[in-house]
């Protein structure tokens, strides 16, 4: 079978969250004997990644990331583009005739889109021809604008979601009734997505962690840090940063000054970056080769995602290497908590400091927790696990199964 994936960032073994789920699936899909291509957009940061994924794929294709919009045309966009943001950010007119020119050369069975935004491709593109289309939902769009606008209330970041949610909300779900299938990460987003349009065709594919890559390193002392990571492009990561530094991170440093909080991760923006600038103990790493080391060394790993939708590799990655994990219930979404035994959830910041300084005082605890979060990420969410599903429906589509 002929497949081709559409990406707004190169997937690599080395990524985080969206990045390493597209690798595996891509690698798993060539283990099956398909003839995978790929089709991305790409920023300066990722040559260093191109060889490994043009070694693994049939055919590779780059086009330069689109440029960020001023404030003003968001502004103006806001009001008289047809487009909602979420997707205008990454509209590209020669990605749409590239799809095109792909499908037809190489006789293409199924497009896979990842990520909504680059789903746009596969709607209404009079470049592209009559070929079996997939988008994969790794964040439902009009449910994060419903969690923003539930947090920034009538801020203006929140009255700028109000004034376009409903926009988001028609275009996204025309968008997913017009291709031949929905996939999604966990159970609760098809919940989501059903909830809107209760006819899609969505099946849940589950992120599949390499359970080998990400293990326990034997470490004699952890340092006595906190470790989050993300792609900060995302206003939920950049949101999660400040609003932990903002309600959390002062009373902690109260009780344990020498504590460091690592913030990994591609995309750091000046606002984060100035909160190394401040405080000594913040750590802003950037993008990171390998992000082991530094889940070898944090004692808690956090998630503190207030806004957004979808599911967060990084946790799963954090239990596999022995992390013990503390997140709000929205972060780890699609994720057993186990009632406390894999991960402790907390939603106040009065909470989020609770659980963090019972992990840093308990080490027993938090070992006995992420001997059990790895338990069950090897059980259920390694690699081979958790894309048993991927396959069949990629199959199933192809031949006018679904």
């Amino acid at each position: 079978m002929k497949i081709l994936f559409l990406t707004k960032l190169l997937p690599h073994p080395l990524g985080i969250s969206g990045s390493i789920i597209i690798y595996n699936r891509i690698r798993y899909l060539v283990e099956c004997g398909h003839q995978v291509s790929l089709l991305s957009f790409m920023r300066p940061e990722d040559e260093p990644y191109v060889t490994g994924i043009r070694a693994l794929v049939t055919e590779l294709e780059l086009l330069p990331a689109p440029q960020a919009e001023s404030l003003l045309k968001r502004l103006a966009y806001q009001f008289f583009s047809t487009i909602p943001s979420p997707f205008r950010e990454m509209r590209s007119w020669p990605m749409r005739r590239r799809v095109g020119e792909m499908v037809e050369r190489a006789h293409v069975h199924v497009v896979i889109a990842e990520f909504s935004a680059m789903g746009q491709y596969l709607y209404r593109n009079p470049y592209l021809p009559a070929v079996r289309r997939i988008i994969s939902c790794h964040e439902c769009c009009t449910k994060a604008f419903a969690t923003a606008i539930r947090f920034h209330r009538w801020s203006p970041a929140g009255l700028m979601k109000r004034i376009g949610v409903h926009q988001v909300q028609q275009y996204e779900f025309a968008m997913y009734r017009n291709v031949d299938h929905v996939l999604v990460l966990t159970p609760q987003e098809r919940y989501v997505l059903l909830n809107y349009a209760p006819n899609l065709r969505v099946t849940v594919v589950p992120h599949g962690v390499d359970v080998n890559y990400y293990s326990p390193v034997p470490v004699v002392e952890r340092e006595e840090s906190l470790i989050f990571v993300g792609y900060y492009f995302n206003e939920s990561n950049r949101d999660a940063v400040h609003w932990f530094v903002r309600t959390v991170w002062p009373q902690l440093k109260k009780t344990r000054p020498q504590l460091k909080f690592y913030i990994v991760g591609r995309g750091a923006t000046s606002s984060i970056r100035d909160l190394e600038r401040r405080d000594p103990q913040i750590v802003v790493t950037g993008e990171v080769q390998d992000i082991r080391p530094y889940l070898a060394r944090a004692k808690v790993f956090i998630c503190p995602i207030r806004i957004g939708s979808g599911f967060r590799a990084k946790i799963l990655e954090a239990m596999a290497s022995g992390v013990p994990v503390v997140s709000t219930s929205l972060g780890a979404e699609g994720i057993p908590s186990g009632g406390g035994e894999t991960l402790l959830l907390a939603d106040t910041p009065g909470q989020m400091l609770k659980c963090i300084r019972l992990l840093l005082i308990d080490t027993d605890l938090g070992a006995t927790m992420a001997a059990k979060a790895r338990e069950l990420v090897v059980n259920r969410f390694a690699r081979k696990n958790g894309m048993a599903g991927l396959n069949r429906v990629v199959s199933d589509v192809v031949a006018g199964r679904d």
